[in-house]
């Protein structure tokens, strides 16, 4: 890289104006690396504190990232002219999780479509894993990514990605260490409303089944079921907590099996998703166990069905059409150069239906 012959008014404007201007003709395309500030100090004859002055600056225009312990990394030139016409949306589900959680991907992507249709994008879907988002990019022109669902494993990916400049937001989930936004539930309030709606009906033996803790939401939910207890004094036993830590139907199943054969199981379940509760309900129908008067049972996820179930689900609705929607809207902010919070919460909303009712016992 050579600067450029025409001299400016001062040292700082030439090195400002010269590396703007190659960032911005794609010169310097997304995901370069500036020489070294040591470098630059001397392709263009000026101070240090001069070229630290410049970067500080390209930086607060959102055209590189200068974070300390790394080479100034080329962000591109996100103007808040830019116009958004394509985006990808990324996921990586094996084909079981996809067929078992067919509802919530078809409200979801129905969210994202109606955004897409309202926004006239071209949206291009890609089940794979997280690795190929390069083909989104640059072999269907995505312009950002919405990434569903992502685990914490995910976020070394989710990294490379920002930092080679591709905007991206995660739905549903949050990683705390990325700096990449997320849309999600309020999965706090969601978990606590269905343990105060228990603790009213007068359960103190409570147990809750989920993912494995790497799933965000599923840990949050987690973590948040652990604090509402906690606060109300009700009772948590280590076995109490059934996780699928393998996602593995088959084994999920035996663990049930094995949690609700012992002498003293708790009264009511909280399940982190519809189909966890789908596999509760079997095992309890299995061992003679009838719902709620032997058991409540609380879903998160109110898909259509939970409402025509004998009995009909208790469930934390949550609005997943309107989190695709709202990762639409975010991203085609976040692409046009605009500053868009770290996390958008949609708050959730508790029906109590037919599956919950007070401890017999």
């Amino acid at each position: 890289m050579r600067p450029s012959d025409d001299r400016r008014d001062t040292p700082f404007q030439r090195i400002l104006t010269d590396l703007e201007d190659r960032i911005v003709r794609a010169e310097l395309r997304p995901g370069d690396l500036l020489p070294t500030r040591a470098e630059l100090a001397e392709r263009y004859d000026v101070a240090r504190a001069t070229v630290d002055k410049a970067l500080g600056e390209l930086s607060r225009k959102g055209l590189i990232d200068s974070g300390s312990g790394r080479r100034t990394l080329v962000l591109g030139p996100l103007r808040k002219d830019t116009e958004v016409t394509s985006i990808g949306v990324l996921w990586n589900w094996p084909e079981d999780q996809q067929r078992q959680g067919g509802d919530y991907l078809d409200l979801l992507f129905r969210g994202i479509r109606e955004a897409c249709a309202e926004y006239l994008l071209e949206v291009h879907f890609r089940a794979a894993p997280l690795h190929t988002w390069p083909e989104l990019v640059h072999g269907k022109g995505a312009q950002g990514i919405v990434v569903v669902r992502p685990d914490y494993a995910d976020a070394t990916v989710i990294e490379a990605m920002h930092e080679a400049g591709v905007p991206a937001v995660l739905v549903p989930g949050v990683l705390d260490e990325t700096p990449v936004p997320s849309i999600s539930s309020d999965n706090a309030s969601g978990t606590e409303a269905a343990v105060q709606h228990l603790c009213d009906l007068g359960h103190q033996d409570v147990g809750f089944v989920g993912l494995t803790a790497t799933v965000p939401d599923h840990f949050e939910r987690l973590r948040a079921f652990l604090d509402a207890t906690g606060r109300r004094g009700m009772a948590v036993r280590p076995e109490w907590i059934c996780l699928d830590h393998e996602r593995n139907p088959g084994k999920f199943r035996d663990a049930l099996a094995g949690w609700l054969q012992k002498d003293h199981f708790p009264t009511a379940v909280v399940s982190c998703d519809f189909m966890m509760t789908l596999a509760v309900l079997g095992r309890l129908r299995d061992l003679g166990l009838n719902v709620p008067a032997d058991v409540s049972v609380v879903t998160f996820d109110d898909p259509s069905a939970a409402a025509q179930m004998h009995p009909s689900l208790s469930a934390v609705a949550q609005p997943i059409p309107r989190l695709g929607y709202r990762a639409v809207q975010r991203l085609r902010e976040l692409v046009s150069g605009a500053e868009v919070p770290h996390v958008d919460r949609i708050p959730t909303e508790l029906v109590v239906r037919e599956s919950t009712a007070p401890p017999c016992r």
